[in-house]
């Protein structure tokens, strides 16, 4: 990647997100919600495969997950900086994801599938969910030493993160938009920790 070019990346998932946040509030029917929706039937192995993959974004998963990076963080590599990072992040997205659901106030979807709560605009599960497995993968991919295994690593964990978000659409507990606009703010508030963590690694 072009030195630098991650903070056109982050520019660009913020004015996505700022786009989005600007149709969702006009309260009009959005035509990627209308395109995108889909629902699975829940008597298919596909609906019981989703319903387990929306729990991996579940807030008690990744509070769970989350104690257990800071402790081997802490304990066994002893990246201190890593862990401020981490816990900052983890709990500034979570903050953010609830201030924008509690401004915007999006009904979600009716009809659904698996029990929700809260408002629906953006997607906890995609936005904080992206940040966490990012970062997880990031720091597996940093002990991997064969660029085959970093790939795959990488590519499997992009699998998942929109898996999550699929599952969401598919379980009628988010509109399209939240899942995207999810991903956009989470995207972007995952590449500005991991660069915050490279910047600051050169002073320490």
């Amino acid at each position: 990647m072009i030195k630098h070019s991650w903070i056109a990346a982050v520019f660009l998932c913020l004015m996505l997100c700022f786009l989005l946040v600007h149709e969702v509030r006009s309260e009009r029917i959005l035509a990627l919600d209308t395109y995108l929706a889909f629902e699975v039937d829940e008597h298919t192995l596909s609906f019981s495969f989703l319903k387990y993959i929306t729990l991996l974004g579940k807030s008690v998963v990744i509070g769970f997950g989350s104690i257990l990076i800071i402790l081997y963080l802490w304990i066994v590599k002893k990246d201190y900086l890593l862990v401020a990072v981490f816990s900052i992040g983890m709990g500034g997205v979570d903050l953010l994801n609830r201030t924008i659901k509690n401004q915007i106030q999006r009904q979600r979807p009716d009809d659904q599938l698996v029990e929700a709560s809260g408002f629906s605009f953006p997607s906890g599960h995609a936005m904080v969910g992206i940040v966490f497995y990012s970062i997880l993968a990031y720091l597996i991919i940093k002990e991997v030493k064969r660029n085959t295994l970093k790939w795959v690593v990488g590519i499997g964990f992009t699998f998942l993160i929109l898996l999550i978000g699929l599952s969401r659409i598919s379980m009628n507990v988010h509109f399209p938009t939240d899942v995207l606009a999810g991903y956009a703010l989470g995207g972007s508030f995952t590449i500005v920790l991991i660069n915050l963590y490279k910047v600051l690694g050169k002073f320490c």
